[in-house]
């Protein structure tokens, strides 16, 4: 895959600032190719009037829209962020209320869909917060203290049956059984490749 492509897909579905270091682990790629592909695709973006420009502040790179045309995206930003919460990000928002911090993955296996939109719409809203730390490979999020203000909630464990519903023992078993999966897919997609391997290495031989 053309690495300039892949982090442009990798930043416009993530939404958010990235460091290199963070963009290398995703693309596999070293700090000077990633460096590299990410000016070859700021100038693409610069050369072809793109409304969405790659902004660099420090040592992270992220992709936004042009200022000229703020007036017409904060309309769509302001939808998303003022509106009534839907069903779905309701019920996204309380499982991370009450089982958070988590990783995407596992609010989807609670969830049983793909959550990624309603993650970011929650954040943007302030309800909800990427942390630094990481579980299974992936960040963790949780609510934020402007969502506990909401609610007059000292913490979390303020909320109606917070014991009872944290420990609910589905959710657990459920949660448990991805956590189990995750090294059992590493070994299988591991033997995958050993086999790979050794087939073209006998095929090498063959010829």
């Amino acid at each position: 895959m053309n690495l300039e492509q892949t982090l442009e897909a990798v930043m416009f579905a993530g939404a958010k600032p990235f460091t290199v270091k963070r963009l290398c682990e995703i693309a596999e790629a070293e700090p000077e190719q990633a460096k590299q592909a990410l000016a070859d695709l700021g100038k693409r973006l610069e050369e072809s009037g793109s409304a969405i420009m790659l902004q660099n502040n420090g040592h992270e790179y992220e992709l936004v829209t042009r200022s000229e045309f703020a007036s017409a995206v904060s309309q769509v930003v302001n939808e998303e962020t003022q509106g009534e919460l839907t069903r779905a990000a309701l019920e996204a928002l309380t499982i991370l209320a009450y089982r958070g911090p988590m990783t995407r993955p596992e609010l989807e296996q609670i969830r049983g869909v793909h959550s990624s939109v309603i993650i970011r719409n929650l954040m943007l809203r302030g309800l909800v917060e990427e942390k630094s730390d990481q579980r299974l490979g992936q960040p963790l999020y949780s609510v934020t203290f402007e969502f506990l203000n909401h609610l007059g909630l000292a913490s979390a464990e303020g909320l109606p049956d917070y014991a009872e519903l944290r420990g609910h023992a589905v959710i657990s078993d459920m949660l448990q059984g991805l956590q189990e999966s995750v090294p059992q897919q590493t070994e299988d997609i591991a033997s995958l490749d050993q086999k790979n391997e050794t087939e073209n290495q006998n095929k090498t031989i063959d010829t």
